[in-house]
């Protein structure tokens, strides 16, 4: 991996980010409001439901900044294409490698700073997770880590089916999060969904997270051994697509 072109396509990434409204927007905009719209329910439901609220006000900060850290590498793939930019890029010496990782780091590098707005509303709003603060840390680490490991993934299928499926870019991590079941435990899903959800990506983070709002006891071994191992195989299958979409012609229909 050469860093200089690594750290060349990051730097390039975010001029463009920082130089389009439309991302900017999306990036920022939906997210806080998001946060603000569930810490304004949590302040009402203090009298009455407050640890619903709180419940609630704190699973979206995790899924808010999870789509932010995923969406943006996506995103970034789909702009490539859209401008015709991305045959001069792998055409420039970058390697499929290289390409997803500096967008992993443009990802960390927006999302962070919209985790550390969404947790001053959600401090704001009722939630001290100063007193968790590890655990908070850890949590945010692992759903960075899990939502980067979903974004490589989400690269390889765009690559390997087509510019048709990028939609894909915004549209794969509410399916991934729907049967993580946010909200609840998974036992609540039918028999057949429990199987599904047990080997969902975001699962145990949200298992972690509802403990964190309810001040229950929370087990970080799960989420982590979880984050890991789809961070670990998704490697494989990213490069498979690549090389797949190489030999059928996608990458270049793609580009």
């Amino acid at each position: 991996m050469n860093f200089g072109r690594l750290s060349a396509l990051a730097y390039r990434d975010l001029l463009i980010i920082r130089r389009s409204r439309w991302r900017l927007v999306e990036i920022f905009y939906f997210p806080l409001t998001a946060m603000l719209m569930w810490a304004f329910f949590a302040s009402y439901s203090r009298s009455f439901a407050f640890e619903a609220g709180l419940l609630v006000l704190v699973i979206s900060l995790f899924w808010n900044f999870a789509y932010v850290a995923q969406s943006t590498v996506n995103m970034q793939m789909m702009e490539d294409a859209w401008s015709g930019s991305l045959k001069q890029l792998f055409l420039s010496g970058v390697s499929e490698i290289e390409y997803v990782a500096a967008r992993m780091f443009t990802a960390t590098v927006v999302s962070v700073p919209v985790l550390v707005l969404m947790a001053a509303v959600a401090f704001f709003s009722g939630w001290d997770f100063l007193r968790q603060f590890p655990v908070v840390a850890a949590i945010s680490a692992l759903t960075l880590l899990t939502s980067l490991a979903l974004a490589v993934l989400i690269t390889g299928l765009i690559v390997v089916l087509g510019r048709g499926y990028g939609f894909l870019a915004w549209t794969a991590l509410q399916a991934f999060v729907l049967l993580s079941a946010p909200f609840f435990p998974r036992e609540v899903f039918p028999g057949f969904l429990q199987f599904v959800s047990a080997v969902m990506p975001f699962t145990y983070i949200f298992e972690a997270a509802r403990g964190l709002a309810l001040g229950s006891p929370v087990g970080l071994l799960k989420p982590v051994i979880v984050a890991v191992a789809y961070f670990i195989f998704v490697w494989p299958i990213y490069v498979f697509c690549f090389r797949l979409a190489r030999k059928n012609g996608n990458l270049v229909k793609l580009a």
